[in-house]
């Protein structure tokens, strides 16, 4: 099942045309055009010092993801399916006059036997719990983390954000912000790492 979910991934990433947008403190953003829609695709790639270890434990403390995950306002497990898989619900604060959003993601967690190595898929469930009022549901959300652990003890991440968050917001005001909010999550993310 890695194997085929693997080969779909490198499918995926020989089909795109990434754009570097911005390459700062060892992060780099990238976008690329979405065919399914026209908000853009996103892609980080970052390397910080600290362990796979380390960095499961802060994916897995979803209750604080507003800590460092751009303008999260809420988040909350849903259900914890195993060590290795949950539900858990987020929301997105947006300026005005656009409405919030949020989703419940399915987090899994695919370690390989040399614990170097870690794949990491979030998919958005849109039905899981029913829509708040004044909240807009995001209607697709696909992320993956490719983490490899190097002998140097730094963790090498590759991420793919693929995003539509529905409602009255317009792909041009969207891209705005698709260089900026993973730059401050995955900075944020390696102040985390460092401090633990």
């Amino acid at each position: 099942m890695i194997m085929v979910l693997c080969i779909s991934i490198m499918q995926l990433k020989s089909q795109d045309e990434w754009t570097l947008k911005r390459n700062e403190d060892g992060i780099k953003v990238f976008t690329a055009p979405n065919e399914s829609s026209g908000f853009k695709k996103i892609k980080v790639e970052a390397s910080f010092p600290g362990s796979i270890e380390k960095l499961k434990s802060i994916l897995l403390d979803v209750a604080h993801n507003k800590d460092w995950v751009y303008h999260t306002r809420e988040s909350r497990l849903v259900e914890k399916v195993s060590d290795n898989e949950l539900l858990y619900y987020a929301q997105t604060s947006l300026p005005w006059p656009f409405s919030n959003r949020d989703i419940v993601i399915r987090m899994r967690f695919q370690p390989d036997s040399s614990g170097k190595n870690m794949l990491v898929t979030q998919v958005g469930e849109p039905n899981i719990t029913a829509v708040n009022n004044g909240i807009v549901r995001i209607s697709e959300l696909n992320a993956t983390w490719e983490v490899k652990e190097d002998p140097a003890n730094h963790v090498n991440i590759t991420y793919y954000l693929n995003v539509n968050p529905a409602g009255s917001i317009s792909s041009g005001v969207s891209n705005m912000f698709v260089t900026k909010g993973p730059f401050n999550t995955f900075s944020n993310l390696a102040q985390l790492l460092k401090s633990r």
